[in-house]
């Protein structure tokens, strides 16, 4: 069985550890962006969002550095490679936001922190992603098929995911006046990002199409699911509850919730037959 390659088992354990900074920036300090991450979001509820969102990842890449088999963890690089790639790229466009001039020591290391991250990790990830193509190994065979019913549910999530993030990525000025709580040019870029990273992950789901396969994407989307929808309630003061958009919102991340619930069960079962 081809199996994962040691510099990108150590990828996704640096971003275990990064993820986990952002989050603890993010989603506990969402009120003190301007003091303590890379450029002041001006809605905490977004901050907190992507803090959510952050910690997902956290756990994404501590359960792919403990896993044995590329199969297990293809899902994750994929998503990791996609978010990278946005992030660095809405980095560039909006550069002149970061603290990178800031008279706070903390935050300019923050914003240069940040650009060091995205401008290295992007490039060593797709060189580590190559070597792992030139790992030797077979393909561990399929003994548990995903059901028609949660791999449609799956395509579903992820156009919705696709659709939203590229019209957050390319039309903010379209996205902006109609979201439910505030975002800027650079923020919709950010949450952009994330989107199109889930339907990735969602699109490898049904191509791996096995339970075994898929545990740890099942895992993150229960906590991509859960979390965000935390930062909700906590700063409910800020989000148009009766907004069409943020019903849509609401239901993308319960069906993501639904979906992770659905996945460890399935995995669970598996195991135990």
């Amino acid at each position: 069985m081809r199996q994962i390659h040691p510099g990108l088992r150590n990828i996704f354990y640096a971003g275990f550890f990064l993820s986990l900074m952002a989050g603890i920036q993010l989603f506990l300090l969402s009120e003190q962006t301007e003091t303590y991450f890379a450029w002041t979001i001006q809605s905490p509820l977004t901050a907190a969002t992507l803090g959510a969102f952050y910690f997902g990842t956290m756990i994404f890449g501590f359960l792919s550095g403990r896993e044995r088999l590329w199969a297990n963890v293809r899902g994750p690089a994929l998503g990791l490679f996609a978010f990278l790639t946005l992030t660095l790229l809405a980095t560039v466009l909006h550069l002149d936001k970061f603290h990178l001039t800031s008279p706070n020591w903390f935050s300019r290391a923050a914003a240069w922190l940040w650009i060091s991250i995205y401008f290295l990790m992007q490039p060593m990830l797709v060189i580590m992603l190559i070597m792992q193509m030139r790992t030797l190994g077979n393909e561990p065979e399929r003994t548990s098929n995903i059901p028609a019913w949660t791999r449609t549910l799956l395509f579903a999530h992820g156009i919705v995911g696709c659709i939203f993030g590229l019209l957050l990525f390319f039309t903010p000025q379209v996205i902006i006046p109609i979201w439910p709580w505030v975002l800027t040019p650079l923020t919709t870029k950010a949450l952009s990002a994330w989107l199109i990273s889930f339907s990735i992950v969602d699109f490898q789901t049904i191509w791996e199409n096995d339970w075994q396969r898929v545990k740890i994407m099942s895992i993150g989307h229960i906590i991509f699911g859960v979390l965000p929808m935390i930062a909700m309630v906590r700063y409910a003061n800020e989000v148009n509850w009766l907004s069409i958009v943020n019903i849509g919102y609401l239901a993308y991340l319960f069906i993501m919730l639904v979906l992770g619930i659905v996945g460890y069960i399935g995995y669970i079962r598996t195991r135990r037959a």
